[in-house]
């Protein structure tokens, strides 16, 4: 057998096994449900909200005098990982899209959270982060708000079948209470991508997304999916 040949049947052989993994991997998933531990429940529903604010992303460093200005809450800018206005302004758009055509949740621009800002920070300057939230709330008559705060975001380099570099995102959302500042709901996305064959628990991902590098624009939006389908089936 010439060496052409034996290259086509080495790429044959690595993509049919390949396939066999990836099918056994989304047929035992499909299994959990019917494998279900007995008296295993699901999540409880979250008090009845009738109107939550979505605040843009927040970041969690910032580089001082920035020319751009963004809502900033967070009390944390001596992180490594400098998360540019770029960044969560794209990251914020995702977030924005996922609850658009919802008539639970009340949008709120970057531009009017920057004005809300400035006059309650006017009024008290020591005002702590969950305590500008809570007024927050309470200027736009809302029962709750939707913080999010974006950790990382570091783009693949290369391309969707090569990379040096695979993208790596980290954000948090969070339901926070207007009345009380008690934070109802919590998720976390922490993920750099993987190759399939590297981490087999991830198949959840590839079958969304294909087998494939994907961006960190990409990387981010299905995790917000993922977190905005828990939350829209915990609400009441």
């Amino acid at each position: 057998m010439n060496s052409k040949k034996l290259r086509i049947c080495l790429v044959i052989y690595t993509y049919s096994l390949l396939f066999c993994l990836t099918a056994s991997l989304l047929f035992l998933q499909g299994c959990n449900g019917f494998f279900q531990k007995r008296g295993e429940t699901k999540q409880a529903l979250l008090p009845v909200l009738n109107r939550i604010a979505v605040l843009p992303m927040d970041r969690a460093s910032a580089q001082p005098g920035q020319e751009r200005p963004t809502c900033l809450l967070s009390d944390s800018l001596s992180d490594n990982n400098k998360i540019t206005p770029e960044a969560s302004s794209g990251v914020t758009h995702l977030l924005f899209q996922a609850f658009q055509d919802d008539q639970r949740f009340l949008i709120v621009s970057e531009g009017r959270c920057i004005g809300l800002l400035n006059s309650l920070l006017a009024a008290d300057i020591k005002a702590s982060r969950l305590q500008l939230i809570q007024a927050f709330g309470e200027e736009l008559k809302v029962d709750a708000v939707l913080y999010s705060k974006l950790f990382r975001f570091e783009d693949r380099i290369g391309g969707e079948y090569s990379v040096k570099r695979s993208a790596s995102v980290a954000f948090t959302l969070q339901i926070i209470r207007v009345s009380d500042g008690a934070i109802l709901w919590r998720n976390t996305f922490d993920e750099t991508q993987q190759s399939l064959m590297e981490n087999l628990l991830k198949a959840g991902l590839y079958r969304k997304t294909g087998l494939r590098w994907l961006t960190a624009t990409e990387l981010a939006d299905y995790g917000l999916n993922q977190a905005v389908d828990e939350l829209k089936n915990l609400l009441p």
